[in-house]
């Protein structure tokens, strides 16, 4: 190392280099870098990924949070409703697969005829009364009259207004509501004899004057402490029908099967009949009849319903009722509780299944006692 590249001869013997030189402190044998001016300095470039696209992961990332959490809630919440419901749900799918109750064919043998008027025998106890040309509750239409209308053999009275089936019928009044008839039941009256039911109503009417008797009145003493039985044959349904004492006994009242609403008719009395069951319940509770209205929906007009109870003396009482319309309410809307246009019944369910958002209320009509 040259001489000048020491501070003092000391410097030189200890090869200690002048600080102020540019490779001070540095073994003789280090190669030696060489230097450049700032604006000869290589760039060095950053991969393209470590800056410019992180904030586009960060936002995919982001997206994709907002479809994959709200789907996990969704699916899990499917599950648990599932789970909860699972026997209410299982009736719906069953439900869906049900036929229809079997209508009746116009024109027809006297085979069906039998077959439909074999359902009113335990109301008259004498199968002589089931001839096609006997008139049983003697409002002017023969049996086979009344199976031709689709009315009620046993009743005179079918819609409780005061006119016998036949009255109305020969005035081209509705039998089963206000107003005239339908298109449909005077096509159906096409196939009878008017002038023969006008002269059948004309008799029975001179008698009745004469026996001061009133067409369906009845007086019913009926013991409420034994539970009825409410029979859909469409929905292979048959139940205990409780006569609930109070609304605070419902939830109690609905483990032993259908409840009636307390101060709503009876079966037989002018007015609304309300009944009331499960859609479905909690899994948990012991409830065999949780899901026992679950396919309520599926009820279609003319479809049969049947309510047994019995009397104080023992006497057991049978009422037919028809399927009128299915029809959603509120829970508070009080119009599904009255109804003073005839004998309805009212069976109701809280609906959608699962939830209490609102009631589901299929309206029968009574056609038998």
């Amino acid at each position: 190392m040259p001489s000048s590249e020491y501070a003092s001869e000391i410097h030189r013997l200890l090869k200690i280099p002048d600080p102020g030189s540019q490779n001070a402190g540095l073994p003789e044998d280090l190669p030696v870098a060489e230097t450049h001016s700032k604006e000869e300095l290589p760039k060095i470039e950053q991969p393209a990924h470590h800056l410019e696209f992180v904030p586009e992961k960060v936002r995919t990332l982001k997206f994709r949070g907002l479809i994959i959490y709200p789907t996990i809630f969704i699916v899990a919440f499917i599950i648990f409703y599932a789970a909860l419901n699972f026997s209410s749900l299982v009736s719906q799918v069953e439900g869906f697969f049900m036929k229809p109750q079997e209508e009746v064919v116009l024109g027809d043998q006297l085979v069906p005829y039998y077959q439909w008027i074999s359902g009113y025998y335990f109301s008259v106890g004498d199968s002589k009364l089931l001839e096609p040309n006997n008139d049983i509750d003697k409002d002017g239409l023969s049996n086979m009259d009344e199976f031709i209308m689709r009315t009620n053999p046993i009743v005179a009275d079918s819609d409780s207004d005061g006119y016998s089936d036949g009255t109305e019928i020969i005035n081209y009044k509705n039998p089963w509501g206000s107003g005239n008839m339908s298109e449909t039941q005077k096509k159906l009256a096409e196939n009878i004899d008017l002038s023969l039911i006008n002269n059948r109503v004309s008799f029975n009417t001179y008698e009745q004057s004469l026996a001061g008797q009133v067409l369906g009145a009845n007086t019913f003493n009926y013991d409420l402490e034994k539970p009825g039985k409410l029979s859909i044959p469409r929905l292979s349904t048959q139940v205990p029908l409780v006569w609930s004492k109070e609304p605070a006994n419902f939830e109690n009242d609905l483990t032993q099967g259908v409840v009636h609403y307390p101060g709503t008719a009876l079966p037989g009395e002018l007015g609304t009949i309300y009944v009331s069951g499960h859609s479905s319940d909690y899994i948990w509770k012991k409830n065999p009849y949780r899901q026992v209205f679950a396919k309520l929906n599926y009820l279609k007009p003319g479809d049969d319903i049947f309510i047994e109870l019995f009397g104080v003396d023992g006497k057991t009482y049978n009422y037919r009722y028809q399927v009128m319309a299915t029809k959603i309410y509120a829970p508070d809307d009080q119009t599904q509780f009255i109804d003073g246009s005839g004998k309805i019944l009212n069976l109701s369910t809280c609906w959608p299944i699962g939830t209490q958002k609102d009631r589901l209320v299929v309206t029968a009509v009574q056609v038998g006692l």
